[in-house]
């Protein structure tokens, strides 16, 4: 009897230690999650001017959302060392304590990924390869010798931290007590939705989550998840009574597939040409519309390119089709479908054209000219498939030239938008031909280091002075940022300057914008991180006209085809798959477009309709300059969603059946 009582004893006395032992450390954890979330939100807060009022809802959501990560996670290993810390209690609970030092670490690093990009990471890190993520995480400094140094010495310091519960006792009751209302804690929390005010700016939306629980259920959401999605009623046709083109289908088994019939908008704005227009397009890095041009919330910090402007067709209202670089290329020059994770990613291509495959065809010589490595993100690959004749990147440069300064990481994305215009403009061929001339710059991203980073910084500071902007926030903790703008918009004056010397340039239209907004800068709205200006520019310009209408990039392409076509009769295919429609010449504001935008090669999500914007499974109304104003309308919603599910199944059966266009296109 007495051996029976001992054995009771000691099972009673295992599950308590187990017990005692894992909330020892799990508290501690706990704990420093809350630590670090309430140092996020101060310290990112403080630094983006967050006032007080919006601080406090975005800590307390953040708070929330920082409980909930913390006991999933610890109900995840509570499960794991009810039976493990019994059997091995020694290995279990160093091993228990390694992971959780981890999982801080890696909550650190995702907080301080957020704060360089104002975005949270997530599955979008699967997406890349890995020389793009390498040249990334070297881009933003995080690189170096200390950073090797500090990483295993925080994991050290964080353990030692998680040993110190070492000194909180319960009993086997409050043991218990304390595990069951976890478990219901975080039942509460997992299933009653964590919402949002409307009112909250991008930047606070996100800083309110946890990083770690925004990564973790995208990473487990990308692996886990089925995306080979198909739609039955893709074969539905398309039709939008307030388009400006009405598309007329041929093959269902094509859902983008239609006649070629698309009207010439920008015809009657040019004078005659002498023969076939040479077209150059200048794709810049990070320009957004909240610091260039007019109705600039941000104030403009693009003197040059708003002079220019004001002699050009100019579009207020233009949206990239990506948050990022991605998808400018497939986007801006095809019209094309996004693809899992951008149309650069796929291999092999579906069939497609582009307006540089079908000039190409036509007897336009392309060209095209950066001063980055134009093997990122496969642009160099995408290019080439479409037959462009010169490919002049960062290994093409004379010696006269000199790289950017680097970060202090010893990273540099390669040369200068100054050196790059200029080096171009050198290597331009000189040929009877007509010819497609693309730049694509490179100096407005980060470490945001450009030549003369002093000078621009004193007339950041100098500009700051000029102007009256209410941002919301501190302008001045953006300074490099905001030198590299006004960098990149002298260097298009320098590049216009010499350009408009040569005898071709009478004879050319010129295309300038963003691929994006910057997101180091806070944005306003989400809407804002697509808002980039467009303009044309031509010494055969009649006039020069400001249009407020929506646009997208996805309109460039069949607009500048349809007016080739009209004018100079290239010859086209009878039927093409464009998935935008016409440039909207509108000057009043109007919105007539119904397109998806992919926020990075994971996120897609977002969706304008008109003057109805859907992201989040949050319904805004469009207002002019592209102001969002959140509404509570659930048919609207709805309708938004299966607009945008009709969209990305047809986007999914065209990638992944090879469906954009018939062999004999």
């Amino acid at each position: 009897m007495s051996q029976k009582t001992a054995i009771k004893s000691n099972l009673v006395s295992n599950i308590t230690s187990n017990l005692m032992k894992f909330w020892q450390i799990s508290i501690i954890f706990l704990l420093l999650l809350i630590i670090v979330g309430i140092v996020e939100v101060l310290w990112i807060g403080n630094i983006h001017g967050l006032s007080a009022e919006p601080q406090w809802e975005v800590f307390f959501i953040n708070l929330l959302e920082t409980i909930k990560w913390g006991l999933y996670a610890v109900g995840v290993f509570f499960l794991v060392q009810g039976v493990f810390g019994l059997v091995f209690p020694k290995i279990s609970y160093t091993l228990y304590r390694t992971l959780l030092s981890l999982l801080i670490i890696g909550q650190i690093g995702l907080i301080f990924y957020f704060s360089q990009a104002l975005v949270p990471l997530g599955a979008d890190l699967f997406t890349y390869s890995f020389n793009d993520l390498l040249e990334t995480v070297q881009a933003a400094g995080a690189l170096n010798a200390f950073s090797l140094i500090a990483f295993p010495a925080a994991i050290v310091f964080v353990y030692w931290l998680l040993g110190l519960g070492k000194f909180i006792n319960f009993k086997l009751k409050a043991l218990l007590s304390i595990s069951l209302a976890s478990y219901v804690l975080l039942a509460i929390l997992l299933f009653v939705p964590i919402s949002k005010p409307q009112g909250f700016s991008s930047l606070e939306a996100n800083l309110s989550e946890n990083k770690s629980l925004f990564f973790y259920e995208e990473a487990y959401e990308y692996f886990s998840t089925s995306r080979n999605i198909y739609f039955d009623f893709y074969l539905a046709p398309e039709m939008d009574e307030n388009a400006l083109v009405q598309k007329e289908f041929i093959d269902p088994t094509y859902p983008f597939l239609h006649l070629n019939n698309y009207p010439d908008y920008l015809g009657p704005f040019f004078d005659s040409f002498d023969k076939k227009p040479d077209l150059v397009f200048i794709i810049v890095e990070g320009l957004g519309k909240a610091y260039s041009g007019k109705n600039a919330y941000l104030g403009s910090w693009t003197p040059f390119l708003d002079s220019l402007a004001n002699k050009s067709l100019y579009w207020e209202n233009m949206l990239s089709t990506t948050g990022r670089t991605f998808g400018v290329l497939p986007g801006l020059f095809g019209s094309l479908p996004f693809g899992e994770n951008g149309f650069m990613e796929v291999d092999p291509y579906p069939r497609h054209n582009t307006l540089i495959s079908l000039l190409n065809e036509n007897g336009y010589e392309v060209n095209f000219f950066s001063g980055f490595d134009s093997k990122f993100e496969n642009a160099r690959e995408f290019l080439q498939y479409q037959g462009v004749d010169l490919l002049i990147d960062e290994d093409d440069f004379d010696s006269d030239f000199q790289k950017s300064p680097a970060s202090a990481a010893g990273f540099s994305w390669g040369y200068a938008d100054k050196e790059a215009f200029q080096n171009g403009i050198r290597k331009l061929p000189n040929s009877d031909s007509p010819q497609l001339n693309i730049f694509q710059t490179a100096s407005m991203h980060s470490p945001f280091l450009v030549p003369d980073q002093e000078l621009y910084l004193d007339k950041v500071k100098e500009n700051m002075e000029s102007l009256n902007v209410d941002a919301g926030y501190d302008l001045s903790k953006y300074e490099n940022e905001l030198a590299s703008v006004l960098y990149g918009d002298d260097a298009l004056k320098e590049f216009f300057k010499e350009y408009l010397k040569l005898e071709k340039a009478e004879n050319t239209i010129f295309f300038i914008t963003g691929d994006h907004r910057l997101p180091e800068i806070p944005m306003s709205t989400k809407i804002d991180r697509f808002h980039v200006p467009f303009l044309i520019y031509s010494p055969k310009l009649k006039r020069a006209k400001s249009m407020a209408a929506v646009n997208t990039h996805l309109e460039v392409s069949p607009s500048i085809l349809a007016f080739l076509e009209t004018n100079f009769e290239i010859q086209l295919p009878d039927s093409v798959a464009w998935r935008g429609s016409v440039l909207d010449t509108a000057a009043a504001f109007q919105s007539k477009i119904s397109h998806a935008l992919k926020r990075n090669k994971y996120q897609f999500g977002d969706y304008i309709d008109g003057t109805y914007f859907m992201s989040d499974n949050e319904v805004y109304e469009v207002m002019e300059s592209l102001y969002l104003e959140p509404i509570n309308e659930i048919e609207t919603l709805d309708k938004l969603k299966a607009m945008f599910d009709d969209y990305n199944g047809k986007d999914s059966y065209a990638m992944k059946n090879n469906a954009i266009l018939p062999e004999e296109n």
